[in-house]
């Protein structure tokens, strides 16, 4: 109890002491005309004063709701204010759905969490050229600039990077000094083969006479292919994604092979009706030449297939 609360009872204590006959000459005695419990209905007014209030520490049913200590917290919402430096990696923003979209440098999770690409600085903005409602967020290597950035502008570049032409490799002729082809391209197999399976061998300039493929084409026929899933269903659909595309491959080399083999066949028997049109010609021109019909017969030709 504070002493500012006992003031005014004593102070009425000492008063209502005043009028009687003896008045209280010691501070105890005017203590002890206070009667907290079952007092008077004189002293009713200072009792009420010296006692006090005690409140409701909780609040009546149906007014809030404990919140459930075994639920995990999402913890949603920014983790990076505007200005705030941040290193590749770092999560900016947790939500559901996408109430801000990944700006300028920002990559976007497969739960909607922005996370920043590059070190710099964050940037919240809007981009009505590239959407009149949506707002980004965006990071910046530099503090003092603003997005989103004027169409047309350079290319803000890091660690203050300039832009440099770069110059290209030069042609090689097509025959080196000692008369052998610079380069030799190989291509794939089929009709229609492939970009990916052609393959350029270039003459090194050792003296060694060989050719070889370049660093960077080495293992282009290997198919390596990003793996990167969201989910189960994410999986099965490249899965199967994966599979259509290599029925169709081997439906495509099946047609190729059924067509090249069907030419071949053409071509033989091209050549076979050729050869009998000839010899035919031959019996008529000797028949011609001779002017008799005894002469000995000869067996047409025959083609192996």
């Amino acid at each position: 109890m504070r002493l500012s609360q006992l003031h005014r009872p004593v102070v009425a204590a000492a008063s209502t002491g005043a009028a009687r006959p003896a008045a209280p000459r010691l501070l105890q005695d005017a203590f002890a005309a206070l009667r907290i419990r079952g007092a008077a209905p004189a002293n009713t007014t200072a009792n009420v004063n010296v006692e006090g209030r005690r409140y409701a520490s909780v609040k009546s049913q149906g007014m809030y709701r404990l919140r459930d200590s075994a639920t995990i917290p999402k913890k949603m919402g920014a983790k990076k204010t505007g200005d705030s430096f941040v290193i590749p990696g770092n999560i900016i923003y947790k939500q559901r759905g996408t109430i801000w979209f990944p700006g300028e440098n920002v990559g976007m999770g497969r739960d909607h969490t922005l996370f920043a690409k590059v070190q710099g600085y964050v940037k919240y903005y809007k981009d009505p050229l590239r959407h009149p409602d949506r707002q980004y967020i965006g990071v910046v290597f530099d503090k003092n600039d603003t997005l989103p950035t004027p169409p047309h502008a350079m290319r803000r570049r890091k660690l203050g990077m300039t832009a440099t032409e770069v110059k290209a490799a030069p042609a090689l002729p097509e025959l080196s000094p000692s008369g052998i082809p610079n380069q030799v391209v190989r291509e794939g197999f089929g009709r229609a083969p492939h970009p990916r399976d052609q393959r350029v061998y270039k003459l090194q300039q050792d003296g060694s006479y060989s050719y070889r493929e370049e660093n960077w084409r080495l293992g282009s026929l290997i198919r390596t292919e990003k793996r990167k899933m969201g989910s189960r269903r994410v999986a099965m659909r490249h899965r199967r994604r994966k599979s259509k595309a290599i029925l169709l491959e081997m439906r495509r080399d099946r047609e190729d092979k059924i067509a090249r083999r069907k030419e071949a066949l053409d071509e033989q028997r091209a050549a076979r009706q050729k050869r009998i049109r000839e010899y035919l010609a031959r019996q008529k021109a000797s028949k011609t030449a001779d002017g008799s019909v005894g002469s000995p017969k000869q067996s047409p030709p025959t083609v192996q297939a």
